[in-house]
Parts: structure tokens; sequence; C-alpha cells
């Protein structure tokens, strides 16, 4: 079931250099992970934004297209134009390269009974934190801005300013989180 509290925002930005082409349109079993990522978080929301560095190469598609409103500044420029954009009070963020989104687990995280006593909402596994498949609340705008501003640019810096709340992920989640970065990436996906 569709939500209209949450919107999903797809980060599509970066320069993919490891890869040497734009990731969004690699095709996976004959369909661009930028499809399938829009795909899946169309079941589950009812507003979705990609945010990219170069909003031409998108605008094909039937959501909202917006380009980052801070130039050059990785996830944290990408996190902050998202929810600068969205008409909700919080947004889902996913990068565009993880083409096995596990929806149950999405749709966990939007369930969390705790979501609003919290400005992050992040997943939590045995190899750490998955920032870019977490939920954010357009409270942390502001802190992302000063962090933009001074040029800090982790968002483990991010998170030293937020409230967050780590949920634990099962093995059968862990899918999620495989991301595409270099052609061995995609060569083993």
């Amino acid at each position: 079931m569709k939500t209209d509290s949450i919107s999903g925002v797809i980060l599509a930005g970066g320069e993919s250099r490891r890869m040497g082409c734009r990731k969004a349109f690699i095709a996976i079993d004959g369909k661009k992970m930028i499809d399938i990522v829009l795909e899946k978080l169309s079941r589950l929301f009812s507003e979705i934004i990609i945010v990219t560095d170069r909003k031409e190469d998108f605008l094909h598609y039937e959501c909202k297209v917006v380009e980052d409103i801070v130039k050059g500044c990785g996830p944290l420029g990408g996190i902050y134009t998202g929810l600068k954009e969205v008409s909700t009070d919080r947004a889902f963020l996913v990068a565009c390269d993880m083409p096995y989104l596990h929806e149950g687990l999405i749709s966990r995280l939007i369930a969390d009974p705790d979501l609003k006593s919290y400005e992050c909402i992040i997943p939590k596994h045995a190899k750490g934190i998955e920032p870019l498949h977490a939920i954010y609340s357009r409270q942390i705008l502001p802190k992302a801005e000063r962090l933009l501003n001074a040029g800090k640019l982790s968002l483990r810096d991010l998170f030293a300013n937020c409230s967050c709340n780590y949920i634990e992920v099962d093995e059968n989640e862990v899918i999620s989180f495989v991301n595409i970065n270099t052609p061995s990436d995609l060569k083993s996906s």
C-alpha cells in the first residue's frame, strides 16, 4: 500500500568514476537500474523525486526530477536537495545503484513506531549502517546546510548532530544494500 506521508527520493547524481558510465542507466537483466528502483518505489510512495547532477538525462521520467542545489557535494548534497524538494515531512532516500531493494524492509522502516521520534531511521547490519537506504526528516535541513556551508560532507558528521534510530536488519533483507559501483560488481550481480 502506498504512503502519502513519506516521499521516495532516488539519488542519481555522482560521477560514476569507478564504473566509467552513468550507473543509473546500466541494465541488469535487461532493465536499467533507475527503472528497477523507480518501479519498486512506485509501489510504496505516492510522491517520487529523482535528484541528479544532470536533469536533462532524466526528463523522460514521469516523476519530479531536480538538480542538486549544491553541486559536487556527494550524498549529503543529494539528501539536502531531496528533502528541500519533497512535499512531505519525511523522505525515504535511496541510491540509484541499489537495484535489489527489499520492499518489506522499506515497509518496515516506514512502519517504525519510533519514526516521528527521530530525525533519521537508518538500517544497520553486521557490516555497518546504510545511510543511502534510510528515512530522513526535513528537520535536518538546517543541520545539513550548516555542514555543506562548512565543507563537511561526511554523513557521519550529519548523524552526530541528528537523532537517529538504527534498525537491525535480518539476513533476508541485506540484499537491499548490494550496490553496483564497478564493472566487477555488475558481473557478480
